[in-house]
């Protein structure tokens, strides 16, 4: 495993040596961009101005996967059929219908899909992609799975669609959620650093990115990383912390109904939503945001252990990998964003992260004790009332439920067992 992240982390000719912390371990630019995604086999959205470097990252990786790669140009004119259906000429004699000659071409079989300038496309162009950034397929009726072994993985690039670029639109909040990180290449704390700036003034005398090496393909080791990936457990406190982030955000004091979901199409401009709690402020996260922010954080720690270091604390390293996944999901409250931060989602998710992170390690110490005890089907109701008051609504009532669930399963299963061994 060592050998096979280190040649993810050092292929390639993309330069970017800034280190970014988390779960209190170092990692650079490549690692959060290429090695994590890939071994988690995430999707990647990077965007940002011209020049950042976006395809450059496009010809590395087209390089790491070899002929096992397929990239296409967003443009307002695509269609996805360009890519995975062909015309079978050769039975246009026997063709019934016109459906009976379309085949699927091999880029069906391909692991890495790469859209380039993806929101040059119109909104009802970028619809095509919802079924590629999920690694699947329908023709005629059926559902297929792209890629290899069930392996398969989208980057795309573009700009933040805020109106700051010209010919580009916005891309749909469900198709950002299906593209796992969005990294903002041009922010202060992912770009370049000076001395990587040198070297590349220095030693690059094309402007253009260069070619794929094809030499270089690790589509195998990919592979072997991503199933070593699968086989590791999540940490228990994760399942908690995404619950709490899914429903617990969810949780307005004031309302009718005491939900933004319900609320959504006007919040947060409505009669009683607190302005100074993160009910103003962000959405809860989506169920395919909780579990890709758990696989990055997974993937961090296998990439941390390969370098002999470790990860003391899952749920600071999954917290941490949240700044990856959430800034630009379209969680953020826009008003919240541009009002008070001026239209740096990133500053304004760190000011939201504050408060969370102080309500989660209030509780850090109950919830660890109280999971500790359910996994062997106990639940404590004192304990369970200090996380969430019994009979009451409130931000933490989900994980409660969750934890009584956890005790009444693990009860189940173990009477289950004591049976088997009376028999």
């Amino acid at each position: 495993m060592k050998d096979k992240i280190k040649r993810l982390f050092e292929g390639g000719t993309y330069l970017n040596s800034r280190e970014i912390n988390l779960g209190g371990v170092p990692y650079g630019m490549r690692d959060v961009l290429m090695a994590a995604p890939l071994i988690a086999g995430l999707n990647v959205y990077l965007v940002g101005g011209t020049g950042e470097g976006k395809t450059q990252l496009a010809t590395d990786l087209a390089g790491f996967f070899g002929d096992s790669s397929c990239l296409a140009e967003g443009r307002p004119d695509f269609e996805l059929s360009e890519l995975l259906k062909q015309l079978n000429l050769g039975k246009l004699r026997d063709a019934v219908s016109d459906r009976d000659l379309v085949e699927l071409t091999e880029n069906t079989k391909k692991m890495l899909y790469y859209v380039d300038e993806l929101n040059r496309c119109p909104p009802i162009v970028m619809n095509y992609f919802f079924n590629l950034f999920d690694g699947k397929l329908m023709h005629q009726g059926r559902v297929l799975r792209l890629g290899k072994d069930g392996y398969s993985v989208g980057y795309a690039s573009g700009n933040i669609g805020n109106g700051a670029y010209v010919g580009i639109s916005d891309v749909d909040r469900a198709l950002k959620d299906r593209m796992h990180l969005i990294v903002k290449l041009d922010d202060p704390q992912f770009c370049t650093t000076e001395d990587d700036d040198g070297s590349i003034f220095e030693n690059k005398k094309d402007p253009r990115a260069t070619t794929p090496d094809t030499g270089r393909d690790c589509s195998e080791d990919i592979l072997d990383l991503h199933k070593a990936f699968r086989e590791r457990q999540v940490p228990a406190i994760l399942p908690v912390l995404g619950i709490y982030l899914h429903k617990g955000l969810d949780y307005l004091e004031s309302t009718r109904r005491h939900s933004k979901r319900a609320v959504a199409d006007v919040w947060p401009d409505i009669n009683g939503v607190k302005q100074d709690t993160d009910e103003s402020k962000i959405m809860p996260l989506s169920k395919r945001a909780v579990i890709s922010s758990m696989a990055l954080s997974q993937a961090f720690e296998m990439i941390a252990e390969s370098r002999g270091a470790e990860v003391k604390d899952s749920a600071q390293m999954f917290l941490d990998t949240l700044k990856l996944t959430v800034p630009y999901s379209g969680v953020l409250a826009p008003t919240f964003v541009h009002q008070e931060y001026d239209g740096d989602a990133y500053a304004a998710f760190d000011a939201v992260m504050e408060r969370i992170r102080r309500d989660i390690t209030s509780k850090r110490g109950d919830l660890e004790l109280a999971i500790a005890l359910a996994d062997e089907g106990k639940p404590n109701e004192k304990l369970l009332n200090k996380i969430s008051q019994a009979g009451r609504d409130g931000k933490w009532l989900s994980v409660r439920r969750y934890l009584e669930g956890l005790a009444k399963r693990q009860r189940y299963v173990m009477n289950l067992g004591n049976l088997v061994n009376l028999n």
